[in-house]
């Protein structure tokens, strides 16, 4: 809704001053200030700079011209050839550097969103990094606060993976984790934030969650994972995982965060392969 007023809003302001000028200009100062109709490339930058989309960039030089054309025809001014010529020469040289703009603003946008998702994503899983979540908690918190809606948090580890290591090599354990966060993946929703807090730790954040809604989503994940197969140089490799759980009462994140480590603690103090709830 912001986004869509902000363009209303630099349309309407920036093409009412336009037209205004236009028409309070004599026809033989129209005809000496063509270049007036030029400054609807700052409205129409601002606008690309902030939506880098082909449809936005085409969309605002289609509109600026037509109301171009419109206000021109209003005054009842009938230009000769010449006035002609300079018009449409007006309007190609326009669009030319319209679109050469939107194109590099496009471009850097893309290439910036690709260093951005680079910086909080895991290079190994693809799903979300530590440094993502620790951003995701700074707005979640307090907005579970404000409007007093449940959070869940699940903190995961895979049960003996130094062993997995150790006994089929490093490039075998990172297949097993690629494995382990696909499984999770397919089982946690789109709401929640499924992230990699480093090595063989997973954490899955669960906005409007109860307790009880959030162990059924986690023994989902802890039979899944049992129950998969995975297979590495022809050799099936059976292992499982262990999970904290612990719901947000207004502690601090450091806080919170820990209480699903000690769950988790908890989870293999007692044999691994379980869900303990932290409350």
């Amino acid at each position: 809704m912001v986004k869509k007023s902000f363009i209303y809003v630099v349309v309407f302001l920036c093409t009412a001053a336009l037209v205004f000028t236009d028409l309070i200009l004599t026809e033989e100062a129209s005809r000496r200030y063509p270049f007036i109709w030029t400054l609807t490339l700052i409205p129409s930058i601002i606008i690309i700079n902030r939506y880098p989309k082909w449809r936005v960039i085409i969309g605002v030089g289609v509109f600026f011209s037509f109301v171009k054309y419109i206000t021109v025809l209003a005054q009842n001014i009938h230009p000769g050839s010449i006035e002609c010529k300079g018009l449409v020469l007006d309007s190609i040289i326009n669009w030319s550097i319209l679109l050469t703009v939107g194109y590099f603003i496009r471009k850097s946008h893309i290439l910036l969103k690709k260093v951005e998702d680079l910086t909080i994503t895991d290079t190994l899983t693809g799903i979300y990094n530590r440094r993502y979540f620790d951003m995701y908690m700074e707005k979640t918190i307090p907005f579970s606060k404000m409007s007093n809606s449940p959070l869940t948090f699940l903190m995961l580890d895979i049960d003996h993976f130094k062993k997995i290591n150790d006994s089929y090599g490093h490039p075998c354990g990172d297949e097993a984790l690629k494995h382990t966060s696909t499984i999770i993946k397919s089982c946690v929703r789109p709401s929640d934030a499924f992230v990699r807090l480093g090595g063989e730790e997973f954490g899955v954040v669960m906005p409007n969650t109860d307790v009880v809604e959030g162990l059924i989503i986690a023994e989902r994940i802890r039979k899944a994972v049992e129950q998969s197969d995975y297979t590495y140089n022809n050799e099936q490799i059976h292992f499982t995982i262990s999970i904290g759980l612990s719901s947000y009462n207004g502690e601090q994140v450091e806080q919170f965060i820990e209480k699903s480590d000690h769950a988790l603690y908890q989870a293999k103090k007692n044999g691994r392969n379980q869900v303990v709830v932290n409350r």
